[in-house]
């Protein structure tokens, strides 16, 4: 009986301990984007149980686009709103790429995972989260005294040219239903008053080609 009483306050023990590990193997960070700049493009690895839930602040009616670039497979993110039990989108159903309009404001949540397969396996997963949140760099308040004179008007929200093919990759993703790693975009290059941004992919039509256009200041305004 001594013995069976011992081995079952080690279960215990060794229950306690695997829960405590697998409660520290999610982390959270808050986005912040660069002063002026309505996106940002975060570089980081996960391995086995690891997660990351990234708090970003947006306000209603504002576009927030999301794209996961990664090495691994089994490695997607979902995007929950404030006080949601349920995602508003599911990588693992929909794809590594979304681009919402926020129905109401608040900070929401996007947690960057790995598949329960890949984690059992303790695979590791490698990835570039790309965020742009449309008219952010607008809408942020900034901190400092009220000065006299006439303050010049916010800058516009843009996407940096060297974000420019990921931000079209996510635009072409949504827009033909294919999943981001499928899709090809090339460097951006400035034609007359406009960025562009040339991609293509591959269906089963043959290869289909389109464009992601960005104005000077680098607001997305199409794709054909």
């Amino acid at each position: 009986m001594l013995q069976l009483l011992k081995a079952a306050l080690l279960s215990l023990v060794a229950i306690a301990i695997t829960t405590a590990v697998m409660a520290q193997d999610t982390r959270t960070q808050t986005v912040r984007f660069p002063r002026g700049a309505s996106g940002t493009a975060i570089e980081a690895s996960i391995t086995g149980n690891q997660s990351v839930r990234y708090s970003i602040g947006v306000n209603a009616g504002q576009r927030m686009s999301v794209q996961l670039d990664t090495d691994n497979a089994s490695s997607y993110f979902n995007v929950t709103a404030p006080g949601a039990r349920e995602a508003l989108f599911n990588g693992s159903i929909s794809g590594n790429s979304t681009s919402v309009v926020i129905p109401s404001s608040g900070n929401y949540v996007i947690e960057v995972y790995l598949m329960r397969n890949a984690a059992r396996r303790n695979e590791t997963a490698n990835y570039s989260l790309t965020l742009y949140v449309e008219n952010a760099a607008a809408a942020a308040p900034v901190q400092r005294p009220q000065p006299s004179s006439p303050r010049p008007n916010p800058t516009p929200s843009r996407v940096d040219t060297s974000m420019m093919p990921r931000f079209c990759q996510g635009e072409a993703s949504a827009k033909f239903g294919v999943r981001p790693q499928d899709l090809t975009t090339n460097m951006a290059f400035k034609s007359g008053n406009n960025y562009v941004v040339q991609g293509n992919f591959e269906g089963s039509d043959g290869t289909t080609f389109f464009n992601c256009w960005f104005a000077l200041d680098g607001s997305f305004s199409y794709i054909n």
